[in-house]
């Protein structure tokens, strides 16, 4: 069974403490009462009390507290079945997880400022389904598309260039595996959000990002880094950091190539942000993408548990009105012995 409030379930360890409040109770009663006579006199004072109604009242007293604190904690079994019809459209994300992401220009990192932003627009998508595709040299997908956001974000966070053997940066593979990822039969309601620093190492994008246009893809480009070079690194010792060296020993430079973002975004109806230290593009490229026409997705079932909190309320209400009505005294059969003379 499950709960909606399940730490109020601890309220459940007082009833030991409650039964012993009881047996004390009794204990104590029956001490007093011996202090006060003899047993013969106590025997017949109290001939007319039932210890044992006494105990059952109790026992009732604890069995309504039980069922109160199960109530609170709001109890849920059982499943219906709900149709939530939703509007929107599939948004494709395409991360750059090349080593040239590990860069720190942007705080922390290229590759986690990135996960972040793309976690917190995440969490402002409603209805839309998205999926993740994650490129170095060579694309691969994480996460199709869906509107499981809490599966998209556990994909999300281990994507990092340890996790890409093929190393390169292969925009134009990221921008076809991403195309692939939309219906196919659609002309529209396709956002793909290229986040990269913008080194294409091996090919040139544009052309994927036309091909892309043609089956109704909208590419909005992020490019995350600065403009001037700045050293990647690979491994920390001892002795400080170490960066990345090309074959003749030279430190290799990583910097942001907004010519290719721009011709990218423009190739196929988007538009181009550069990242700040605000981390605000992506709400803006939400904010463009609220814009555009939604289609009518299929409605989902959903099965939710029902929450019964009234059962075990209403029968701790049962077990009070029983309580109340329970005598704790015996009753006596009056029998005839005559006149008094």
């Amino acid at each position: 069974m499950l709960y909606r409030d399940p730490h109020l379930l601890f309220l459940l360890f007082l009833t030991p403490l409650l039964l012993l409040f009881y047996a004390l109770a009794f204990r104590g009663k029956k001490k007093m009462l011996h202090a006060f006579g003899e047993e013969a006199l106590i025997a017949k004072l109290t001939s007319a009390t039932a210890s044992g109604r006494q105990a059952w009242k109790a026992g009732l007293l604890v069995a309504a507290f039980v069922l109160i604190v199960i109530a609170l904690s709001r109890p849920l079994w059982g499943t219906r079945l709900s149709l939530l019809p939703r509007k929107g459209v599939d948004i494709v994300i395409a991360l750059d997880a090349s080593v040239s992401m590990l860069a720190e220009d942007i705080s922390p990192s290229r590759i986690k400022r990135a996960r972040y932003e793309i976690a917190r627009f995440v969490d402002r998508i409603k209805g839309d389904r998205v999926g993740l595709v994650g490129f170095a040299g060579d694309a691969f997908v994480p996460c199709p598309l869906t509107t499981d956001y809490g599966a998209f974000k556990l994909q999300l966070e281990v994507l990092d260039p340890a996790s890409i053997s093929a190393q390169g940066t292969a925009i134009s593979r990221a921008l076809r595996r991403g195309a692939s990822l939309f219906n196919q039969k659609e002309t529209k309601y396709k956002v793909l959000v290229l986040i990269t620093d913008g080194e294409d190492n091996l090919e040139d994008p544009v052309d994927a990002a036309k091909k892309a246009a043609a089956e109704g893809v909208i590419i909005y480009t992020l490019g995350i880094g600065t403009r001037g070079g700045v050293p990647i690194p690979v491994a920390k010792q001892a002795g400080g950091v170490v960066y990345k060296k090309d074959g003749a020993g030279n430190t290799v430079l990583t910097s942001l190539n907004e010519e290719t973002l721009d011709r990218v975004a423009s190739a196929a109806g988007g538009r181009y942000f550069r990242s700040t230290g605000a981390g605000l593009e992506l709400d803006r490229i939400y904010a463009e993408i609220e814009k555009m026409e939604k289609k009518e997705l299929k409605a989902e079932e959903f099965d939710r548990y029902n929450e019964q909190f009234m059962w075990p309320l209403a029968a701790a209400f049962l077990l009070l009105i029983l309580e109340y009505f329970t005598s704790s005294r015996r009753k006596r059969k009056l029998t005839w012995d005559g006149r008094f003379e």
